[in-house]
């Protein structure tokens, strides 16, 4: 889970008690480095004070619901009558989660609160969609695959799945086929173009924007990725594509076949796979 925080000195003292175990705590220093992190960084929670930088700024927090009305915003003020009456304001523009501080922030609860918002709903469906075969695979690379769809920024390859998973490729990619779900490369693909939808739908965000978002080395990479997965580009369809019709898709192109030479990279079967029995012995390169 990764948490972007705008807050008065004492209110970010408690944030980083309550989530010192987590590794991506982004701790912004004014408004335009909030954006900033959010625009570049994984941010699944925002949690903020109209009043951070000591100034009532309701119109700072309005322009983030309104660029960013995907992502989940949390409150986190004192009982005072200014903040009260912002929060009111904002109530009406989308703000739906306040946390009083010395009233409801106790640490347990105030994390329980920050990870029933963050939940992702297009990966909870495909990861639902995919239950069934899912259950076929050795608990440890289940488990990764979720965290591949929860956390798409930290898998650039099938090794970082095998990783995770503490299995060597080759049986990572055993267990895929025996499951049917599609190659490693395909998953890693999915996930992040899954994700790049869900953000995409926001208008806040550009395609660069998500691209470092999901940790692409250029954003033609990630547009080409998701014209493999949807067929078209994401300027062109970023608004017209619905959630069930954006899985859809992702399922689709997952069980397109085992053949991935033209995802780019090889052929997508490691060595010992046997895709490997079919290619011909290079000679070897002149000195």
């Amino acid at each position: 889970m990764s948490v972007a925080a705008f807050l008065p000195t004492k209110l970010v003292a408690h944030i980083k008690h309550v989530f010192a175990d987590e590794a991506e705590l982004l701790i912004a220093s004014s408004w335009q480095e909030l954006e900033a992190f959010i625009r570049r960084k994984p941010v699944n929670v925002v949690i903020l004070d109209p009043a951070a930088d000591g100034i009532m700024n309701v119109s700072a927090v309005a322009d983030l619901l309104k660029r960013y009305p995907s992502l989940p915003l949390i409150a986190y003020v004192t009982l005072h009558p200014p903040q009260f009456s912002a929060v009111a304001q904002l109530g009406r523009l989308g703000l739906k989660e306040v946390v009083l501080h010395r009233f409801d922030d106790e640490p347990e609860g105030f994390r329980e609160r920050v990870e029933r918002v963050e939940g992702n709903s297009l990966t909870h469906d495909v990861l639902e969609t995919l239950r069934g075969r899912l259950g076929l695979l050795p608990r440890q690379l289940s488990v990764a695959i979720e965290d591949l769809f929860e956390s798409p920024h930290r898998y650039m390859s099938a090794l970082d799945l095998a990783m995770e998973a503490g299995l060597a490729v080759v049986r990572l990619y055993r267990n895929l086929d025996a499951a049917q779900i599609g190659s490693p490369k395909r998953l890693v693909i999915a996930a992040k173009v899954l994700r790049g939808f869900g953000y995409l739908r926001d208008p806040g965000y550009s395609v660069l924007d998500v691209s470092v978002k999901l940790g692409y080395k250029t954003s033609r990479i990630f547009s080409q990725h998701w014209e493999m997965v949807f067929g078209h580009t994401p300027a062109r369809l970023r608004t017209r594509l619905t959630d069930q019709a954006a899985i859809e898709a992702v399922m689709r192109w997952l069980r397109a076949g085992d053949d991935d030479s033209s995802l780019g990279g090889g052929s997508g079967h490691p060595p010992g796979h046997n895709g490997a029995r079919r290619r011909r012995r290079r000679r070897p390169e002149p000195s």
